[in-house]
């Protein structure tokens, strides 16, 4: 299997390697690089594609870490230098949406196009101890049900079935000062960032209207921060909209990557 180490961290990624400008595809929280399976399926023939498991989660180095917007980003920007790359389009769902505006942001000369799916706005956390204390106690009694709970959230579904047995068993894999680190520096404190409007790369954001997780609204208003934006809304479409609607959101990916 392939891995690159980045800050001695080893990192499992895949990638392809055809000719042109790459997209780099960025996970959500409790993801890995397997939830882009529809889209490594349609363009591993027609794009130089780049998928990474982020630190801390699937099958890449899971350190002690604070894993906060900026960790994940440095990571990303790294792991673009040291593949040997100047340029990118990133891809971002949820969290990684979250990365990929970080990185526009700070490293705007690496982004040469970003789209963002089921995202908002980017946050930046100040830790509550006294918070922190007792999320960390709720999580110890019922962790299972929270994972449980913020699947049936994510897939838009009440009953479990098969696909979310199988995340839920994928999220139990996950350290749990992970998931709580993660889901702390992206809900916590929210704030829009006030140099998103320094975002100048095209942008696609797309968005499902049965997200459980982020509001129409959101989207709106991030659509409206970013100069040269483009918000295409779909229809009957849970959180991760690429994966139930993957022939719409290809279809949309692929048209805004070829301009």
């Amino acid at each position: 299997m392939p891995f690159i180490n980045i800050n001695q961290l080893k990192l499992f990624y895949v990638e392809n390697r055809l000719k042109g400008t790459p997209l780099l595809f960025i996970h959500g929280w409790l993801g890995s690089s397997f939830e882009w399976i529809y889209q490594i399926a349609y363009f591993k023939s027609r794009n130089h594609i780049i998928l990474l498991d982020l630190p801390g989660y699937g099958k890449s180095d899971k350190p002690n870490e604070n894993y906060s917007i900026d960790f994940f980003s440095k990571v990303i920007v790294d792991f673009i230098h040291q593949l040997g790359y100047t340029k990118a389009i990133l891809i971002g769902h949820s969290l990684g949406g979250l990365i990929a505006q970080n990185i526009a942001i700070q490293n705007p000369e690496l982004v040469n196009k970003l789209i963002l799916i089921s995202t908002s706005a980017i946050s930046q956390l100040s830790f509550n101890k006294f918070l922190l204390f007792w999320i960390n106690a709720i999580f110890r009694i019922t962790y299972t049900n929270f994972l449980k709970g913020t699947l049936k959230r994510i897939n838009s579904i009440e009953e479990e079935n098969r696909e979310f047995r199988r995340q839920l068993k994928y999220a139990l894999t996950i350290p749990k000062p992970v998931v709580l680190r993660t889901f702390n520096n992206m809900t916590f404190k929210f704030n829009k960032n006030e140099n998103i409007a320094d975002i100048s790369q095209p942008t696609l954001i797309l968005y499902g209207t049965d997200d459980r997780i982020i509001t129409k609204s959101e989207l709106v208003t991030l659509d409206s921060l970013i100069p040269n934006s483009e918000l295409h809304i779909i229809e009957n479409s849970p959180h991760r909209v690429m994966v139930k609607s993957h022939i719409k959101v290809n279809k949309l990916i692929h048209d805004f990557v070829m301009i």
